[in-house]
């Protein structure tokens, strides 16, 4: 793969984008105390690993507003998703072809209803990286805008994709 391969290609080889699933909890925070936390948005980002980890579409959706939009590649309008049913077609493409997911996220920094979150997240994409044993790494900070509820409303990623299985840098995701 060449630093030119095109995003869309990476994509529709299986690599990519996540949400989310316990969001209950973070919506629940949020309605009590009016301001969105660190721990909402870390509660939220963990039920968006997990939903990634699982492939699970139709939990990922619930951690979305009804009109929300997904930004996997800011700026490009093929691939900014409008409303849950995009959002679900999205994640079904893009984790089809992605197998032993692990992630982890950073400490969020929360400013209003906004939030910056970095993850770090190992998988197997043989269609992204057909040599050896298959292991790609994902660096991607979200930023995130959420509805008073605690769901997400707009999600942009940015992201930098690494051929083999990468451990973080010590100090990585705090911040402090």
């Amino acid at each position: 793969m060449t630093s030119r391969t095109h995003r869309r290609t990476l994509l529709r080889a299986g690599f990519a984008a996540l949400p989310l699933a316990a969001v209950a909890p973070a919506a629940r925070a949020t309605e009590r105390t009016g301001r969105l936390t660190v721990a909402d948005v870390s509660s939220w980002t963990d039920a968006y690993l997990e939903a990634w980890r699982t492939k699970n579409d139709k939990v990922a959706v619930q951690l979305f507003t009804p009109g929300a939009v997904y930004e996997a590649v800011p700026g490009v309008p093929e691939q900014t998703f409008r409303g849950r049913a995009a959002i679900g077609r999205y994640w079904r493409e893009i984790t089809a072809g992605q197998s032993k997911m692990t992630g982890r996220h950073g400490t969020p920094v929360v400013t209003g209803d906004r939030a910056a979150v970095e993850l770090w997240v190992t998988l197997r994409a043989p269609a992204i990286n057909p040599d050896g044993d298959h292991w790609v790494t994902f660096l991607e900070t979200n930023i995130l805008l959420f509805a008073p509820d605690g769901r997400c409303r707009r999600n942009t990623e940015y992201w930098n994709l690494q051929m083999g299985r990468l451990e973080p840098p010590q100090g990585w995701g705090t911040a402090a």
